[in-house]
């Protein structure tokens, strides 16, 4: 009777052990189906697999795929994997080249209504200009993706040809023919034997006092107005002064020999649309 008992005992234990044996081996199956199922996109491969890596990042490692600085990824390599994760990389590079760019002349017509119609004269003969840029390219997967102008420099200033057109006879064109001011022009320098001990190279509305800048009544000729003066040039309305009144017009020059040696004329003055 004892033996008979004694072998219901191990066979029940046997029993025992080979259920939780069973139920190990299920946990751990099931354990390895429960794993995050990520794909991943890099340098024209594609990876779909199961991982125990924690994070993006640890999962690029393990599959051998190093980010450089300038590479980008569409999950953060810090994030968690997640299931039905999708990452993809993009191998981001740039460079710089410099570029030369012609910048063609422009042709502007002043329309006087007091000459005839026909009568046609060139009042300045223009050139192209040429600028050097330094251009940043920037390119994804091998491709480029954005240029942007980091910086730019002048190497010749674009000059505009400025033809003189009689209109005298023909339509107002809704009046955008405009005769020219009869102005009495003078001429000053940015320096203090011109404007003064206080003189610092400003003019009334904060611009700098450069070749191109004119003063002016506002009352005649608005602030900002963009102007044409033979002999002179292209100009903006930037400056006034106590003595600019009615039909006067002071225009700047850098030097005060140039100034000094334009004295006092009579001059017409286009306005440009």
């Amino acid at each position: 009777m004892t033996r008979l008992c004694s072998l219901a005992l191990v066979a029940a234990l046997a029993v025992m052990v080979c259920a939780a044996a069973f139920s190990a081996a299920s946990y751990s199956e099931g354990a390895k189906t429960r794993l995050p199922l990520v794909t991943v996109v890099a340098d024209g491969k594609v990876y779909q697999l199961q991982s125990s890596s924690a994070t993006v990042g640890e999962l690029l490692a393990e599959l051998g795929i190093v980010l450089e600085p300038l590479d980008r990824t569409s999950v953060a390599p810090d994030k968690p994997l997640a299931n039905r994760m999708l990452v993809q990389v993009a191998r981001v590079s740039r460079r710089q080249e410099i570029a030369e760019v012609v910048v063609p002349s422009r042709g502007v017509v002043l329309a006087d209504p007091k000459r005839p119609a026909g009568f046609m004269k060139t009042l300045h003969e223009g050139r192209d200009g040429l600028l050097r840029r330094l251009v940043t390219i920037w390119e994804k997967d091998g491709e480029e993706a954005q240029r942007t102008v980091s910086r730019e420099e002048v190497l010749v200033k674009a000059e505009d040809t400025v033809i003189l057109r009689g209109t005298y006879g023909l339509p107002s064109r809704h009046g955008n023919w405009r005769t020219p001011l009869h102005m009495t022009a003078t001429a000053y320098d940015p320096g203090p034997r011109s404007c003064g001990r206080y003189a610092n190279g400003r003019t009334a509305t904060g611009a700098k006092a450069e070749k191109g800048v004119v003063a002016v009544d506002p009352r005649v000729i608005p602030m900002g107005t963009q102007l044409y003066i033979p002999g002179y040039g292209f100009a903006v309305a930037a400056d006034r002064g106590s003595a600019i009144k009615g039909m006067r017009i002071d225009l700047c020059y850098d030097t005060y020999r140039e100034a000094k040696q334009f004295g006092r004329r009579k001059v017409d003055v286009y306005v440009v649309d």
